[in-house]
């Protein structure tokens, strides 16, 4: 199974790079027939510039061997266009999960075993970019990211005033969501962490105690599906929110969040376009 699955990861990231140098030989061959000066050459593959950000989420289980080849592939994702422009939550849920609640190990919590049922995740790893074309391996998420990024986003969004007080554990923020067109969508605040270290089954077989699991799915800070909006071309809408940690003492998982390795992922979304646009800010 261990060479299968390398050969898998391989595979993913052979993938990614395939639909980039096929690009870039397509653009290469539009002036194949002209004389161009030496340093103006088309030298390599270039990555396409990044018109919006894409959400991906990653459904995920510590007792899924696959998937840590699926983190390693949004990595790479994140590395060709910029964390900026990936934005990935880890939503740990369904058979192969370990729950905070009753696992000291466990990461899934409540609500990313709902988003886990809501969607009818059935195998792990899974995965939706930026919420169109339903449920996909990894295999597929490049060239759904490649064709989602180079799309003009339909809203922008903007995180002000955000303040976090340690001694209440409360996080105050400021969302605002300005429309490049008419539109309706929900309005989605969560929050993730990354640099939680943690047992997750390996590619081998094996259990790595020491595992590094990042964008964890901690909480969502509204509604699980998102505020409703609907706001003109041009037109702004600012939303405040509060929220406040929970307590984790009363976990078989007790571990305390790192709120310096937190993050506030925002996207605003609807059923028709999907993830009109996301963003990642750091909670502190």
């Amino acid at each position: 199974m261990a060479s299968t699955l390398t050969y898998l990861t391989k595979a993913y990231t052979m993938k990614l790079h395939h639909i980039i140098l096929g690009m870039a030989m397509a653009a290469g061959c539009l002036t194949a027939c002209d004389e161009v000066d030496s340093d103006k050459r088309f030298i390599g593959p270039v990555v396409p510039e990044a018109r919006k950000n894409v959400l991906v989420e990653d459904f995920t289980g510590q007792k899924c061997v696959n998937c840590p080849s699926a983190a390693d592939m949004v990595a790479s994702l994140q590395q060709l266009y910029g964390a900026e422009h990936v934005v990935a939550v880890s939503i740990h849920g369904g058979s192969l999960s370990r729950d905070e609640a009753t696992d000291k190990f466990g990461l899934a919590n409540a609500t990313s075993k709902a988003y886990n049922e809501h969607w009818g995740v059935s195998q792990w790893p899974s995965g939706k970019i930026d919420r169109t074309d339903g449920l996909q391996g990894p295999d597929k998420w490049a060239a759904a990211v490649l064709t989602r990024i180079i799309q003009q986003p339909a809203a922008e969004l903007n995180i002000a005033n955000i303040a976090y007080d340690a001694a209440s554990k409360t996080l105050n923020l400021d969302v605002s969501v300005t429309a490049n067109e008419s539109v309706t969508g929900r309005l989605q605040v969560w929050l993730t962490e990354s640099g939680v270290v943690q047992q997750q089954y390996m590619p081998d077989g094996t259990k790595n105690n020491q595992y590094v699991h990042s964008h964890v799915l901690r909480a969502s800070v509204n509604d699980p599906y998102g505020d409703q909006l609907t706001l003109a071309a041009s037109a702004t809408d600012t939303k405040h929110y509060t929220y406040t940690l929970p307590d984790v003492s009363a976990l078989r998982n007790n571990t305390p969040w790192n709120t310096q390795n937190m993050s506030v992922v925002v996207f605003f979304y609807n059923d028709q376009q999907g993830v009109m646009q996301v963003i990642d800010h750091k909670l502190q």
